[in-house]
């Protein structure tokens, strides 16, 4: 396996995509008129909940921020009963983006730092911005291989465009994004694309990006090879000295004789 920092020159190909693959992102929410009758019932049931908790909280004069802090992540739950629309393939283009299963975290999130904002809302209210900025790294920090390139957004940082013509390799640190090195010996975040989606880079480079993987499974098998016909030689070698000891031994009464 590629060593830390090690950087990797992609290999030449003329490779078109033919056919698109599908994309690592959901898109956008489809909106109420695609949920069904069970979504529809538990979005209602989250928003009613919700309303009954304040006209309780209203009449036994339950403090405002109590009330008012319990929306955040009422909002969150609702957003995630959302319907999302199927995946559309895009040929030739392929996302990889934060996994899904980022937005249960979200949720935790909204649910701590709901409690210290209920205890003092004055002061902590800006405990809510959390999940808000949690959810736009979310949406926002993925990767996009195209034919033309890739395509690098993150939540702080501008949307930035390579061309397959700068990529000069991958550099796989020891932590952190996959860096992509450039033709100036520079390197760039490749972001959402940990050492755990490399293998899904390069299967959607389409042969521009060498399969680092391919290479340590040869690597690693003739190394095996080699451990295997080491062994082989120094058994042949030992069972070779046993007979020339055999033979000494069954020769030397007849020479007594």
């Amino acid at each position: 396996m590629s060593s830390p920092h090690q950087s990797v020159p992609p290999a030449k190909s003329s490779h078109t995509t033919g056919e698109g693959t599908d994309t690592g992102r959901p898109s956008r929410p489809g909106g109420l008129r695609s949920a069904s009758t069970g979504r529809l019932a538990a979005i209602g049931a989250v928003v009613l909940a919700y309303l009954a908790f304040v006209v309780v909280g209203t009449v036994q004069d339950w403090s405002l921020g109590v009330r008012v802090g319990l929306i955040v992540p009422v909002a969150v739950v609702v957003w995630l009963l959302m319907p999302r629309r199927t995946n559309t393939p895009t040929p030739g283009v392929h996302v990889i983006g934060v996994p899904r299963l980022a937005y249960i975290g979200v949720l935790v999130l909204a649910f701590c730092v709901f409690f210290p904002f209920v205890g003092w809302p004055v002061g902590l209210w800006w405990l809510l911005l959390f999940p808000v900025l949690a959810v736009l790294w979310v949406t926002r920090t993925h990767t996009t291989v195209s034919e033309a390139g890739l395509d690098l957004s993150s939540m702080l940082g501008k949307s930035k465009h390579l061309d397959w013509a700068r990529v000069k390799g991958i550099s796989i640190p020891e932590r952190g994004y996959v860096r992509a090195r450039l033709d100036d010996d520079s390197e760039v975040k490749l972001p959402a694309v940990g050492y755990d989606r490399l293998r899904e880079l390069i299967e959607a480079s389409g042969g521009r990006l060498p399969d680092v993987f391919a290479a340590a499974e040869a690597a690693e098998a003739e190394r095996v090879a080699a451990e295997r016909a080491a062994a082989q030689a120094e058994s042949d070698a030992k069972a070779e000295t046993e007979a020339t000891t055999s033979s000494d031994e069954k020769a030397e009464p007849k020479s007594e004789q």
